[in-house]
């Protein structure tokens, strides 16, 4: 049976730089100081508990161990795997391949794989691994429990969101994966992942993700959210989301909560039914998410979030200039951009702005009307990101058709490259233009003033962390950068450090 023994691990760092590799996100960890925890493997690890199935799941980038190391420990539990299960990201897939490699050629089990590169490009994606056995199109938890109850991997194509290699073709998926159990799942195995080595900055505290919600009914060119969890908005109950939230503050002293979604405070309705269940708790925590300033229009609203423990809300702006929204196919007007940092502020929750330089079409003027822009937001954070066509998204078809691309390496389709040429910009252009943002944003005497105690418990808890955004703001890149495509740089000992 293919689910007799499922190992289920989140790969090694890439070159020594940890990567998150969760749901859209796939960044490296000082892009925002933290790298997330692998929530869709603690979720399928509960699941497979539920039914009493043998698995491992094991965190390398967490525990900071090679795959040597794994292999030597399952080798000591004796615990040879029929089905191995991994996540990945566009920019790490190579790496992650030759790892995990090593791991189906040492217990002669399938390799399958899912995250936003098997969503957005299934087909290029199966192309560039052909060590990967199958790939889950989507949302990737109905398709493992599927595979478990295979008698052999041999009918993996029963399975309609797997896209399956047969000898030297590939078998098309029939549909994309959305997780039927969606509103009623499990409580996730966190207890199996080492929770402490997920840090806030600013806190220095270990966080929890609670998923609020799948599915975005926008439409951004550049985003990978349709592809992995479609338009259609589901939400979980206010009930189920504080029982999550209760049970990792009780069980685990969790006291700040990531509430996972894509557009989390979409309806204003249900969501104020889960900031009231919160409060009815009395529960000591706080908690952040990302949102829509479309969606913080009401002061009211935006109280009743703060009641309930809301610390910081992220929203992404993209550009100053309404053309460059509209050719992104943002949905988002001017003038409710302001209103909601405004709102955010009078109710004391910090605002986190994202902001996209080198959009195609963007020019030197544009990008610098984008910083003018941020800083007259003035939220209480902010993050500049060049522009990166995903493979799959409409964004990175248009660049392809357009003749933006100037390679088609998958590991330089990260926030630390710009591989984009037009309309005068290039990757110098581009990350100067960055480089000149940070330093204009973060620099400015009154933003040091007020955020001088945040800044000083951040060189107080994580000096490597500061030195890399120092080295960002006056160079435009990251000290670092990850092996050439297919290399993965892992320390004597296999420790991956």
């Amino acid at each position: 049976m293919v689910g007799r023994a499922i190992l289920l691990i989140n790969p090694p760092l890439v070159g020594g730089i940890a990567f998150t590799r969760q749901g859209r996100c796939q960044e490296r960890q000082e892009t925002l100081g933290t790298t997330k925890p692998p929530y869709s493997l603690a979720l399928l690890a509960a699941l497979l508990r539920e039914q009493g199935r043998t698995f491992r799941l094991i965190d390398q980038t967490g525990e900071r161990i090679g795959t040597e190391t794994v292999i030597e420990r399952l080798d000591r539990e004796g615990f040879e795997p029929t089905l191995i299960v991994f996540c990945s990201t566009v920019p790490t897939l190579d790496a992650d391949v030759v790892e995990m490699t090593k791991l189906k050629r040492r217990f002669n089990a399938p390799l399958v794989c899912f995250g936003p590169h098997a969503a957005c490009a299934p087909v290029e994606s199966m192309e560039r691994a052909p060590d990967v056995d199958a790939m889950i199109v989507g949302e990737p938890e109905d398709a493992v429990l599927a595979l478990v109850d295979l008698d052999s991997f041999e009918h993996a194509d029963r399975v309609p969101s797997l896209i399956v290699r047969r000898g030297g073709a590939l078998v098309p998926h029939r549909e994309r994966g959305s997780f039927t159990g969606f509103l009623d799942m499990p409580f996730p195995a966190w207890d199996l992942l080492p929770l402490a080595r997920y840090r806030l900055p600013l806190v220095t505290k270990p966080y929890l993700l609670v998923e609020t919600s799948r599915g975005c009914p926008y439409a951004c060119d550049f985003c990978v959210v349709p592809f992995f969890h479609g338009h259609k908005f589901r939400e979980r109950s206010a009930q189920r989301l504080v029982d999550d939230i209760e049970r990792g503050h009780r069980e685990l002293g969790i006291e700040y909560f990531y509430l996972w979604g894509d557009t989390v405070t979409l309806n204003a309705k249900s969501f104020s039914d889960f900031c009231d269940e919160l409060v009815a708790r009395r529960l000591d925590v706080k908690w952040f998410a990302n949102a829509r300033a479309d969606n913080l229009q009401d002061p009211a609203f935006v109280e009743r979030l703060r009641r309930a423990g809301c610390w910081m809300l992220s929203m992404g702006v993209e550009s100053g200039s309404d053309d460059t929204r509209r050719d992104m196919m943002k949905r988002l007007e001017h003038e409710k951009i302001g209103v909601a940092f405004r709102n955010l502020r009078h109710a004391g929750i910090k605002s986190f702005g994202f902001f996209i330089y080198g959009y195609p079409g963007d020019t030197a003027e544009s990008m610098a009307k984008t910083t003018d822009y941020a800083i007259e937001l003035d939220a209480d954070f902010a993050n500049f990101y060049p522009a990166v066509p995903y493979p799959g998204t409409p964004m990175f078809e248009k660049c392809k058709r357009d003749g933006l691309l100037t390679t088609d390496d998958w590991t330089r389709m990260e926030y630390s490259y710009y591989i984009l040429r037009g309309n005068g910009l290039d990757e110098h252009a581009v990350m100067q233009a960055l480089n000149r943002a940070r330093r204009r944003f973060f620099l400015r005497p009154s933003y040091l003033v007020r955020h001088l105690g945040e800044i000083l418990r951040i060189v107080a808890t994580d000096q490597r962390l500061v030195f890399e955004l120092a080295w960002r703001m006056l160079f435009g890149k990251a000290t670092t950068a990850p092996p050439p495509a297919g290399r993965t740089a892992v320390a004597p000992d296999g420790s991956g450090r």
